[in-house]
């Protein structure tokens, strides 16, 4: 079988963050996370849901031997204990073919400015569970920054009763901006 020159290369993070903007966009989940880090032992390059609940994952590989490796891992091999619903594998052009997929699995084709869908997948069975997981993680990292205490000073006054010093950004941001 003969692989297509790539006219498209890009990194792993690029193909992560094009991927991201497509399951924002095209995909239309309402929520997407790439490449977080959580107690489930899967890290997907990304994975998007849908407000009905449909989980999209996408792995990105940019090149052949990070596909192939990509097959040892337990949850390739053991598909319930993945996660996703539909699941697709996102490469350059000419990296991957359609032939190339494991059953079930789609295939996302990037090129400068498109993401095209070269196969559609079949739905899975989802670890729902690992998903679930992966959300509260995030939700705690949301609540984590946003639950910032600052503590609000009184601006020194100057003998002419006037306030001294610039106003620090966070006051802005919190509306304490007393000029």
């Amino acid at each position: 079988m003969a692989i297509v020159a790539t006219s498209y290369e890009c990194t792993h993070k690029e193909a992560c963050n094009r991927i991201a903007r497509w399951l924002q966009g095209t995909a239309g989940c309402a929520v997407v996370m790439t490449e977080r880090v959580t107690r489930v032992s899967e890290t997907p390059d990304a994975i998007g849901w849908k407000s009905d609940g449909t989980s999209i994952l996408v792995e990105c590989k940019v090149s052949r031997s990070d596909f192939h490796a990509d097959k040892a891992k337990s949850f390739r091999r053991y598909e319930d204990s993945g996660v996703g619903l539909l699941r697709y594998y996102a490469a350059p052009r000419g990296i991957l073919t359609p032939e190339d997929m494991p059953e079930g699995w789609g295939l996302l084709e990037l090129s400068e400015h498109l993401v095209r869908v070269k196969k559609h997948p079949d739905a899975k069975q989802a670890n729902k569970a690992a998903e679930v997981s992966m959300l509260v993680s995030a939700i705690r990292r949301l609540e984590l920054a946003a639950t910032v205490f600052v503590r609000h000073e009184e601006p020194q006054q100057s003998p002419n009763h006037q306030m001294t010093g610039a106003p620090r950004p966070v006051d802005q941001a919190l509306g304490n901006d007393n000029t």
